[in-house]
């Protein structure tokens, strides 16, 4: 009887061994795909960004158009790089230091960019500030994908127009997101992607991670101008708050809901 265990403990082991084998051979083979797609990815960004210089020289007229092409080229240069982290090809905290952004000029850039690229009949983003110029410390690019992420959000499941919504109080500073929709249908902990695998839902997550990067919180908002999200960060330009680029987040809990003013 004894000697019988042993044997079934030992086919367990086995089996046990066999399984983890085959999910490590799985996931060799899917981080070669990755490191194949980041070295084309690489290889497209290279001839765009080639492109848009010669652009830059000489359309001079088309200049919000060709920015709004160096923005989303600079965004899938740094996503590109965070692919390059992940494979394990680059550690994680090599590239980015963090730095005085002038948030005002982050969301003024953000809505031209937008308007810039946006078909006709779609809208028009608004830009609505009345918080100042004020500074907080960090990563331009993670704030903007961040925003990115919120704005792309309202227009395809929102209501236009979109605003843009800025004000300062409390020693933080407030950026809401905001469309004529009838709002989030579920509390905010709540939308993110069932798994990994799935192709949609990953832009709150990666919104999040952005801001809280930043010691930031998002939470949903309704009020007269629309329903959306807001991103509170805290003012100034001490680095205590902010994050290094490559260190993992928990997830803080958002507020439930507040009225924007």
């Amino acid at each position: 009887m004894v000697h019988a265990f042993a044997l079934l403990a030992l086919g367990a082991a086995a089996g046990a061994s066999v399984t983890e084998l085959f999910r490590a051979r799985r996931l060799v083979s899917r981080m070669r795909a990755v490191a194949l797609c980041a070295h084309e990815l690489r290889g497209a960004l290279t001839a765009i960004g080639l492109a848009l210089s010669g652009l830059e020289r000489s359309l001079a007229t088309e200049r919000p158009r060709v920015e709004a092409l160096r923005r989303g080229y600079d965004r899938a240069v740094s996503v590109a790089r965070d692919l390059e982290v992940a494979r394990g090809a680059l550690p994680a905290r090599i590239v980015q230091r963090p730095e005085p952004i002038d948030l005002r000029e982050l969301a003024g850039r953000l809505v031209d960019t937008w308007n810039a690229s946006l078909p006709p009949g779609r809208g028009q983003l608004v830009l609505d500030w009345r918080a100042g110029a004020p500074v907080v410390q960090g990563y331009p690019m993670r704030l903007t994908q961040a925003l990115d992420n919120l704005v792309a959000n309202a227009i395809e499941h929102g209501r236009g127009p979109v605003t843009i919504m800025g004000r300062i109080g409390d020693g933080c500073v407030s950026l809401s997101v905001l469309d004529r929709g009838a709002g989030l249908r579920r509390p905010l902990e709540e939308l993110r992607p069932h798994s990994w695998q799935a192709r949609r839902g990953h832009g709150l997550v990666v919104a999040r991670h952005a801001v809280e990067l930043h010691g930031g919180t998002l939470r949903p908002v309704r009020g007269p101008l629309g329903c959306g999200i807001e991103v509170r960060l805290p003012t100034g330009t001490g680095p205590a708050a902010v994050r290094a680029a490559g260190e993992p987040v928990r997830p803080q809990r958002s507020g439930s809901g507040a009225a924007a003013p």
